[in-house]
């Protein structure tokens, strides 16, 4: 390898980078501004992400505050469905070894229902916190969810999945 080519953008302009690959002795190629067919790969990428997060907010009329999330979501999905076509395998195949299991998956954005584990609860209290799914957590099994009445992200594996109904008014007017 001689050279490293990126774009212009200021996460590679910076000393410490060009003080890296200077110590390596590779020289630092930058494309011209504003012209993504330049980065032609990386820029499919980003945008098939985009689209699936964009798809995924408007299908259960999430909130746009979680495209994050959404993002994310794509992210994992695409790593473990879209085959790499020189190669015949998924990234996660590439990277374990075995075929992923998709089991698990569930529509973002869905109703969800997380268990209570608080002390002590009343004989008629709920046992459950209304919540909409928003992912999968990235060092666990778990799955990440908007408690509706804390308003708050959880990880928990505690989950059950209403994804039965269309949803015909946004999930989030229920916590307002």
């Amino acid at each position: 390898m001689r050279a490293i080519r990126s774009d212009n953008g200021g996460e590679f302009r910076n000393s410490r980078f060009e003080n890296f690959c200077r110590d390596l002795g590779l020289e630092h190629q930058f494309s011209s501004p504003y012209t993504p067919p330049q980065n032609g790969v990386v820029e499919r990428k980003n945008r098939t992400l985009v689209e699936m997060a964009r798809t995924m907010l408007d299908e259960h009329r999430t909130l746009r505050r979680f495209w994050a999330e959404a993002v994310n979501t794509a992210c994992y999905i695409a790593n473990r469905i879209f085959l790499r076509a020189f190669l015949g395998m998924t990234s996660y195949e590439l990277r374990f070894g075995r075929q992923p299991s998709i089991k698990h998956l569930r529509a973002f954005g869905c109703r969800c229902f997380v268990l209570k584990k608080a002390g002590h609860l009343d004989k008629f209290e709920s046992r459950c916190l209304d919540g909409i799914f928003l992912g999968y957590a990235s060092n666990s099994r778990a799955f990440r969810v908007w408690i509706l009445e804390a308003k708050q992200v959880v990880e928990t594996c505690e989950v059950s999945f209403d994804e039965t109904m269309p949803c015909t008014t946004p999930a989030f007017e229920l916590s307002e």
